[in-house]
């Protein structure tokens, strides 16, 4: 199959007036993170391994019919715990980043790119490998001389060619409105020459262009090679916000709020921009903030941090009391708050209720797909993953029914939570050795571990379920989801509120 010209273009998300007036300049995850583990290269986590049972391996041929386009970065602090990653629920994977050097256009690091065993993987599975090309600050001494430029252009192809991959992803941060015309004319130039070469380009961009260095003009002017547009949907709030608040609000109660996925994407079709070449990121990440009292929303005290998902669910989620746990209605985020020695804190994140709302929502606007920063996060959790399959490969309707794509067991977050009187609880049942169906049982239990309600009691095939848990008769309160299937069992705390 002959390869198609891509251009995916990756759009921040809008800044709204809170973070006019945020306590410090408003940095991207993405230059946050970057930068945090360029300097502490010692803080890079530690390589979560995949469990001893691997799944099968996938090849193109074996891959799952994605029904969207599914985009996900994989940044370099990230190297070795690619082998939890389900390929084949995967169309894009980006590797972060080729560091340029803005005096010469050559580049700083690669961080590892050579040889980076994530590639591989993925190109064996049939995704598709873009290198990410990053460049935050000093963007006049790249425009100095187009000598810089053609260099970077030529060292970019190099990069692509050396190891054989889809293309490349630019993500230039910080830009002001002098850098709108040497932007522009830099990534048409590098457009078509990786077009000349069968390459494809991805471009991030901001959403709400306060610089105007990117306004309507320019997306008639690269709509020609650009395929697809990857708007990143987080950091509404982030680490400098004035207030704690949800990271990448769904909506909000106020329709003119920039603050909020829908209103982004609007934007962005009422530019013109077609919708089926929107990709929709999210995060796999919360921030954690210092605050002023228990109460939502309450003032920051200082900067907050990201919070992995994987962390927010082994480190605070299983411990943390019920009444410190909520799901925000308005904004289709959960949080939790805790005391440490210092004071009140707040955590706002994602999970897989949040994220399986924003899907739908998102897609409901017919766009191109969506996509996540980062891989990695949640390792080596699955239910990220499973809810992926459920919405993009088929997913079933009732306990009867279930997709029929290889899935893991898993157990995903029920929905609502909290609930009242009844909540949908989703789940999977993994492929045993020789495909045998196995007895699953799915029971809620009270807090002092006696059977409420037993769900499911049947054997299963492979594949993602969903049941509807009817607490009308029970008393308000904590309860326990365990899942069991073959040798695996898993739980989850529900909440009843009446």
């Amino acid at each position: 199959m002959p390869r198609v010209s891509l251009i995916i273009v990756t759009l921040l998300a809008f800044l709204g007036p809170e973070q006019l007036f945020a306590q410090e300049p408003f940095k991207s995850i993405h230059q946050q993170e970057w930068e945090y583990y360029n300097a502490h290269p010692e803080a890079i986590p530690a390589p979560v391994p995949a469990p001893e049972r691997q799944e099968r391996t996938v090849t193109p041929a074996k891959r799952s019919a994605l029904s969207t386009m599914v985009y996900g970065f994989h940044p370099y602090w990230m190297n070795g715990t690619e082998g939890n990653y389900q390929y084949d629920l995967l169309s894009h994977l980006a590797y972060f980043s080729a560091d340029v050097d803005p005096v010469t256009g050559n580049f700083s690091s690669t961080h590892n790119y050579s040889s980076a065993a994530v590639i591989n993987q993925a190109k064996i599975a049939g995704v598709k490998v873009h290198l990410t090309v990053v460049l935050f600050s000093k963007h006049d001494s790249l425009w100095a001389k187009q000598s810089r430029q053609d260099n970077l252009v030529n060292n970019i192809l190099a990069k692509v060619k050396e190891r054989d991959i889809a293309g490349v992803n630019i993500d230039f941060e910080s830009m002001k409105s002098s850098d709108a015309v040497p932007f522009r004319k830099f990534i048409l130039q590098l457009g078509d020459t990786l077009r000349k070469h069968n390459k494809k380009l991805c471009v991030e961009l901001f959403a709400v262009d306060w610089s105007n260095v990117m306004p309507s003009s320019f997306f008639t002017a690269v709509d020609s090679v650009v395929e697809s547009y990857f708007i990143m949907l987080y950091a509404y709030y982030y680490s400098g916000s004035s207030t704690a608040g949800p990271n990448a609000p769904l909506m909000t109660t106020s329709s003119t709020s920039y603050r909020h996925i829908l209103r982004s994407i609007k934007y962005y079709l009422d530019l013109g921009v077609p919708a089926s070449k929107l990709i929709a990121g999210l995060p796999y990440y919360g921030i954690d903030w210092p605050v002023s009292s228990s109460a939502r929303m309450a003032a920051t005290t200082a900067s907050g941090s990201s919070r992995f998902y994987n962390v927010v669910k082994d480190n605070y989620l299983d411990t943390m009391k019920a009444e410190n746990v909520f799901f925000d209605a308005t904004f289709s985020t959960p949080w939790y708050r805790y005391q440490s020695a210092s004071g009140w804190r707040q955590t706002w994140h994602d999970d897989s209720l949040s994220l399986a709302r924003k899907y739908d929502s998102v897609m409901a606007k017919k766009i191109g797909g969506v996509g996540m920063w980062a891989l990695g996060y949640d390792a080596p959790h699955k239910e990220l993953w499973n809810l992926l399959r459920a919405k993009f490969t088929g997913a079933p309707n009732s306990v009867g029914s279930a997709s029929t794509a290889p899935v893991s067991f898993g157990l995903l977050r029920n929905h609502p939570n909290p609930f009242n009187p009844s909540t949908t609880i989703t789940y999977s049942v993994g492929e045993e050795q020789g495909g045998r169906r196995e007895r699953t049982v799915l029971a809620v239990y009270d807090p002092l571990g006696r059977l409420v309600s037993r769900l499911v009691d049947a054997e299963q095939a492979p594949g993602v379920y969903s049941v509807v848990f009817n607490a009308a008769q029970l008393s308000a309160g904590p309860y326990i989801a365990r899942l069991t299937s073959g040798r695996s069992t898993l739980s989850q705390r529900l909440l009843l509120i009446k």
